[in-house]
């Protein structure tokens, strides 16, 4: 990543008083540089909400007016600041505005940078005497280790955009305010909520059904490994027919709540990430045992079997081991 350009345009929380830079940062100062980088890596990095924003959409508009860097930062600064410093609730931040090269494409970012407390030191002059002190500092920008919770990347060629977003109440209303009133659009979900809302479907549907809690959770498991493997994409029509291939009934039902729940039918695993997070099957038995099993493994009966006994209790094969290591 190169960063190209980067202005902060700052914020008095005592005031709610917004201050516009007139000349970007100066990016050979020691550290300011990868500060900012660190700061739009991770952001990009992270399961943010994304789209592609219309050709007519006014911040992509803007953000396509490079030329003028300055302007065009104070213009969505402005445009940030008009809304969310108007509402007590949001919390205060400064805005930083960058723009830099990944890949070969061009990418504007537009983070809220959150304000916090901390303790830091201040040397201190007098008539008499050096007076080393400790004060609290009102305006600490973030850590570069901290997550960015508000703010957008745009790919400034395709539109394409990565939001992460906090909802808070507006006009009674619990609203995204990045989304609806910076960026207005209506964003589609993160992949770890769209997984979490076809999880709780899976659930409810599978209860109503009577079908085998654990069994169908690790099928669904599998399901959604396989969709990311495969396609790199969560797939929920993939995910219906492997999960309720046996239940066509319980396969429409479940279709219908995820309709009505707005996921989407496909869903980019962006951070290329998520495969790891449901790469293994892990299992929690009643006598204290616990068992975490490769997901290409759980399926395969030469390796491990999951027996019903007729007294009802449930048997565990472990079959064709070599070796054991104990693991302190």
């Amino acid at each position: 990543m190169q960063i190209n350009q980067a202005i902060l345009h700052i914020v008095d929380p005592a005031t709610a008083t917004a201050y516009y830079s007139e000349q970007v940062l100066d990016l050979t100062e020691a550290g300011i540089a990868q500060y900012v980088e660190q700061l739009c890596l991770r952001f990009m990095r992270r399961d943010n909400q994304n789209g592609v924003l219309p050709a007519d959409n006014p911040v992509l508009q803007l953000s396509q007016q490079t030329a003028d860097f300055i302007p065009l930062s104070q213009q969505l600064a402005q445009r940030f600041f008009d809304f969310s410093l108007q509402h007590s609730d949001i919390v205060s931040g400064d805005l930083l505005v960058a723009q830099f090269t990944e890949n070969e494409r061009e990418y504007l970012a537009v983070l809220k940078l959150n304000q916090r407390q901390d303790f830091i030191h201040y040397l201190n002059y007098d008539e008499q005497a050096v007076a080393n002190q400790i004060i609290l500092n009102q305006a600490v920008l973030p850590a570069v280790g901290q997550a960015i919770t508000e703010g957008v990347v745009l790919d400034q060629a395709s539109g394409q955009y990565f939001l992460a977003d906090k909802v808070y109440e507006i006009d009674g209303e619990k609203q995204p305010y990045v989304a609806n009133y910076f960026l207005q659009v209506t964003a589609e979900p993160t992949l770890t909520s769209s997984v979490k809302q076809v999880r709780q479907a899976v659930t409810t549907v599978a209860e109503k059904y009577n079908q085998d809690p654990v069994a169908t959770t690790a099928n669904l498991k599998q399901a959604v490994y396989e969709s990311l493997t495969d396609t790199n994409t969560l797939d929920v029509d993939y995910v219906s027919q492997q999960v309720f291939k046996e239940n066509p009934a319980a396969k429409e039902e479940f279709e219908q709540q995820v309709t009505q729940a707005q996921v989407p039918r496909q869903k980019a695993d962006l951070t290329h990430k998520f495969e790891t997070k449901v790469s293994k099957q892990k299992f929690k038995l009643d006598n204290g045992i616990e068992l975490i099993v490769p997901v290409d493994i759980y399926q395969n009966r030469d390796l491990i079997e999951f027996v019903n006994n007729p007294d009802g209790t449930i048997s565990v094969l472990l079959k064709n081991i070599n070796t054991i290591q104990n693991k302190f």
